[in-house]
């Protein structure tokens, strides 16, 4: 999606999963500020709004749990 931000309005993109290389260029050539949001914690936030969505839709036909266990390969600790 950097593409479709060049030459466009945007300040600053928020997003997750950027290769270095291709934001390090994108940046360089004046496309807007970048904020790489590590994937697990941008997932993790939304899962227990998806759970609780998932059981009020399907009720006891269906079972989720989120886990707890934390997988950023920054912080984990196993």
């Amino acid at each position: 999606l950097l593409d479709r931000l060049a030459g466009s309005d945007v300040d600053v993109y928020v997003t997750s999963d950027l290769r270095h290389h291709r934001a390090a260029e994108f940046v360089e050539a004046g496309g807007p500020a970048l904020i790489d949001v590590a994937h697990w914690a941008a997932e993790w936030t939304w899962l227990p709004v998806v759970s609780g969505k998932l059981q009020a839709a399907l009720g006891d036909t269906v079972e989720t749990r989120v886990s707890a266990i934390r997988t950023d390969p920054w912080t984990a600790r196993i």
